[in-house]
């Protein structure tokens, strides 16, 4: 006889010998009465006190216990039954094979292997293995502010934007050759293709910034024209100071494209809060925003270089004026109130001449050289380079100042590090 058959035999035995219980009591008055206790037994002030009435209801409570622990039995019973049963076919199945008496439990294990693993054989198993997405950790360049062409060592820059009370502040990313090599193999990606593979792994809260990135819905290039199709609830039509930040990122992230065009997300036209319907793509500023930059100090108390809200302007001249007026306490202007300067083209080139020989010295370091590169930044928006004259000093940390200023890749420069 299997192990089944006498298991099942047992449980008959056991149930047959169990005493019979019988109350007279209808369905509703044994609910009524355990309702009634528990309801007592749970409001604080007659706690205290059941112990010493208990005894006036031992007789029916044991009923109660004795009708309801004979359900959780039979239930039982009934499904152990039942898996036994099920059991015992499989193991007469075995029998009839010659299999070994482990049959069943070897069958059992392989069952449960097919249906899952557990977390423990995962644990023990060197076959199955965590996976965890890879992060993206942005360190500081060295000595400079902003990017420049000999710091690249062969990798490829990256313009990104973090955002911060409805302010977009841009940033430059290196992405080292190897890391490009390994991600972008025998091609030259543009930036919808950095920004889609690298954006949604930014930890922008890890540097201070709001969780802005990826995007809402996607993006689709048409030659030179970025097609982004957005949900019905994308709300970057809020209010002005939801969509300043959201149009200033795209034109510092989407630096190789001339115009955006935003559609729903079926490619039909889309309203558009503030203008109505959009039926024209709307162009984007790419490298030459034609802004001049400003010193922002972040929330977390970083310094970056930034334009002003993203203002424009029609000539190099007026930008290079603009640099000593912010017109608000936001940015800050990095010349000092009292150093004046004026402007000329020389051959193409941008020349800033300071009306009074201007020492370096006597300011603070890090404050020249947001001075410097806020020159070669606002110079290289008009895609022009820039030289300073009539300064004390002909070098200055990274800087030759006897020649034309290194045109900027971008400013506030971070090197990428995957992890």
């Amino acid at each position: 006889m299997s192990d089944f058959k006498k298991e099942n035999d047992a449980l008959d035995e056991l149930l047959s010998s169990m005493p019979k219980f019988t109350d007279h009591r209808s369905k509703e008055d044994v609910y009524n009465r355990v309702k009634e206790e528990m309801e007592d037994s749970s409001k604080p002030h007659k706690r205290k006190t059941i112990g010493s009435t208990s005894t006036k209801w031992m007789p029916i409570t044991a009923s109660i216990a004795s009708v309801l622990l004979l359900t959780f039995l039979v239930t039982s019973f009934l499904n152990d039954k039942e898996t036994s049963m099920s059991k015992f076919e499989m193991s007469d199945q075995l029998e009839n094979k010659e299999a070994a008496p482990q049959a069943t439990r070897s069958m059992e294990n392989q069952d449960s292997n097919k249906a899952a693993v557990t977390t423990e054989e995962a644990s023990e198993s060197p076959a199955i293995a965590t996976f965890s997405m890879p992060t993206i950790e942005l360190a500081p360049v060295e000595q400079t502010n902003a990017v420049y062409a000999n710091q690249l060592n062969g990798g490829t820059v990256f313009h990104f934007s973090f955002i911060e009370n409805a302010l977009s502040v841009p940033v430059t990313i290196v992405i080292p050759k190897e890391q490009m090599e390994l991600d972008f193999p025998n091609t030259t990606p543009n930036s919808l293709e950095l920004y889609e593979r690298y954006a949604s792994m930014i930890d922008e809260e890890a540097l201070g910034f709001d969780a802005y990135h990826p995007y809402k819905g996607y993006f689709v290039a048409e030659g030179k024209m970025l097609k982004q199709h957005l949900p019905v609830d994308h709300g970057y039509d809020y209010a002005p100071g939801v969509s300043a930040p959201y149009w200033s990122s795209l034109n510092e992230i989407f630096t190789d494209f001339d115009e955006l065009m935003r559609v729903n997300e079926d490619g039909t036209a889309i309203y558009w809060a503030e203008t109505g319907i959009l039926n024209e793509p709307s162009p984007l500023n790419g490298a030459q925003a034609h802004q001049s930059y400003f010193k922002y100090i972040s929330l977390n108390k970083e310094t970056y270089l930034s334009s002003n809200f993203g203002k424009r302007f029609d000539t190099l001249s007026e930008a290079f004026s603009n640099m000593k007026t912010p017109e608000n306490d936001i940015y800050f202007s990095v010349i000092p109130n009292e150093v004046t300067y004026s402007y000329k083209d020389d051959k193409g080139i941008a020349v800033i001449s300071f009306d009074k020989p201007l020492d370096l010295a006597t300011m603070d370091s890090n404050d020249v050289d947001l001075m410097i590169e806020a020159f070669a930044l606002t110079a290289a928006s008009f895609g022009s380079e820039v030289k300073l004259e009539n300064i004390v000093q002909t070098e200055w940390n990274e800087f030759d100042l006897t020649k034309e200023l290194p045109v900027p890749s971008g400013p506030n420069g971070f090197i990428l590090n995957m992890k």
